[in-house]
C-alpha cells in the first residue's frame, strides 16, 4: 500500500507542477523602419519595394515567385539583381532583446533567382554592428522552385538596429525575400484550463493524504 500512496503522490505533484509551470512562447515585434543600401530593381516584373512596408506587412509570397496572389504578378517579392551581399538595417525606435527572425525567400534556379545566404548583424547605433550569427545556404539544384522560410533563433540579442545581409553563394544573379519577421520570448501565465488541471493535481495531493492517514 505504501508504494502505491507514494505512486498516487508523485503523480499529484507532477500534475502540479504541470499546472503551474510558466510557458515560453514567441511573439513578434515588429520594427518601426527599415532601409536597403541598394535599391531594389525592376525587369520582367517590379521587384521595388511598394510602399516602403513590404518586408513588415505579412503579405508572403509563393513559389514559383511570378505567381499573382490578387496584387499582381510577383508583387510579395522585393527582388535584386547581380548586388551582393545587400544589407536591410531595421530601426526598433529603442532596444529591444530579439531571439529569433526568420526570412522569406524562395528559388527559381541556380543561374536565376537563387536561395541567399545570411548574416546578422546588431547596432546601438544604427553605424557600429556587431556580427551575432550566419547562416550559410550553399547553391543547390534540389532547391527549385520551392518557397523557404529560414527561422533563425537561438539567440538573445538586445539592441535598437538590425541588420540582415543577403549574398548568393555562388552565381545568383537574383536575390528575393518577402517579409522578415522579428521575435522575442515572452513568459505567458497559465490559462483557465491550465488552472483546472492544477485543481485536478490538488485533488490527487489531497487525496493521496487522507489515503495515507487512514
Amino acid at each position: 500500500m505504501k508504494k502505491k500512496h507514494a505512486a498516487g503522490l508523485a503523480t499529484g505533484l507532477l500534475v502540479l507542477g504541470s499546472a503551474l509551470a510558466a510557458q515560453a512562447v514567441l511573439i513578434e515585434v515588429v520594427p518601426n523602419s527599415y532601409s536597403f543600401d541598394k535599391p531594389a530593381d525592376v525587369l520582367t516584373y517590379d521587384y521595388t519595394d511598394h510602399g516602403g512596408v513590404q518586408l513588415t506587412d505579412g503579405q508572403y509570397g509563393t513559389a514559383p515567385f511570378w505567381a499573382d496572389l490578387g496584387n499582381g504578378p510577383a508583387y510579395e517579392w522585393v527582388g535584386w539583381w547581380y548586388d551582393s551581399p545587400v544589407n536591410i538595417d531595421f530601426d526598433f525606435g529603442s532596444a529591444i532583446e530579439i531571439n529569433q527572425i526568420n526570412i522569406g525567400t524562395v528559388q527559381d534556379y541556380t543561374w536565376d533567382v537563387v536561395l541567399p545566404s545570411v548574416n546578422l548583424y546588431s547596432s546601438s547605433d544604427g553605424s557600429t554592428w556587431t556580427s551575432f550569427y550566419n547562416y550559410y545556404v550553399p547553391e543547390s539544384p534540389s532547391n527549385n522552385n520551392q518557397y523557404f522560410t529560414y527561422e533563425l533563433g537561438g539567440f538573445s540579442v538586445t539592441a535598437q538596429y538590425f541588420r540582415v545581409s543577403l549574398y548568393y553563394s555562388y552565381n545568383g544573379p537574383w536575390t528575393f525575400t518577402d517579409e522578415i519577421d522579428f521575435y522575442q520570448e515572452a513568459t505567458v501565465a497559465p490559462e483557465p484550463a491550465t488552472m483546472l488541471l492544477f485543481g485536478t493535481g490538488l485533488v490527487g495531493l489531497v487525496g493521496t493524504k487522507r489515503r495515507i492517514k487512514k
